[in-house]
């Protein structure tokens, strides 16, 4: 059964993700908070990976059914900060940051209390967000990963913190981008395996350049 995300009539298939860009805060909250509300109304399990927003601010934001847990005690929100969860070595990793998530989901459905789950996850701060080569690989993992479980995710990107190469490659990484609110099909968006093309050969032109410079 397809999956409300909560504004504009946006529905995901489970194992699906979609990419949104915003503009400051406010325009995040606005596919943020309502994303998470009608999953909390649905008795979904909930899952936020925030930047630069104290997670504490979220949960206020929600109100109650931010607190509230299931009959057998699982709580249904978790809402982390990106710097404890996938930035705790102090650099982006697309392999950590799909090893964090599986052990996170995994956990959730052990359980057997949810359905479903609703993951999303914030970025904001350019000096530690994912490089183009590291978002690749992210994506190439995610795509084999989320199909597994019954969940979908939101990828949220601030372009006011971002540069054109990045916000360029997260658009070409996803079928549909949610921009204002609003679906938009992607005519550039890339297989699975002209992203492995892709990440190889930014691997080999990084490579290149490191043999290229200077020692110090």
């Amino acid at each position: 059964m397809p999956i409300d995300l909560g504004f504009k009539g946006v529905e995901l298939q489970p194992g699906e993700h979609l990419c949104g860009l915003y503009a400051g805060v406010q325009q995040r909250d606005e596919i943020l908070l309502p994303f998470l509300r009608v999953g909390l109304e649905s008795g979904d399990k909930c899952i936020c990976i925030i930047d630069g927003t104290e997670s504490s601010a979220v949960v206020a934001a929600l109100g109650p059914l931010a607190t509230e847990s299931t009959p057998a005690g699982a709580k249904r929100l978790d809402v982390m900060r990106t710097a404890d969860v996938i930035l705790r070595s102090g650099r982006f990793s697309a392999g950590e940051t799909i090893a964090t998530w599986k052990a996170a989901v995994s956990e959730v459905m052990y359980l057997g209390q949810f359905s479903c789950i609703r993951a999303v996850q914030t970025w904001s701060q350019r000096d530690v967000g994912p490089d183009t080569s590291e978002l690749l690989h992210l994506e190439a993992g995610m795509r084999q990963y989320l199909p597994l479980y019954p969940q979908v995710m939101l990828c949220l990107y601030d372009i006011e913190r971002f540069g054109a190469e990045l916000v360029s490659s997260v658009i070409k990484l996803h079928p549909r981008v949610l921009v204002s609110g609003m679906i938009v099909e992607n005519p550039f968006y890339l297989t699975a395996d002209e992203i492995f093309l892709t990440a190889d050969d930014l691997l080999a032109a990084s490579h290149s350049h490191a043999k290229e410079s200077p020692p110090n």
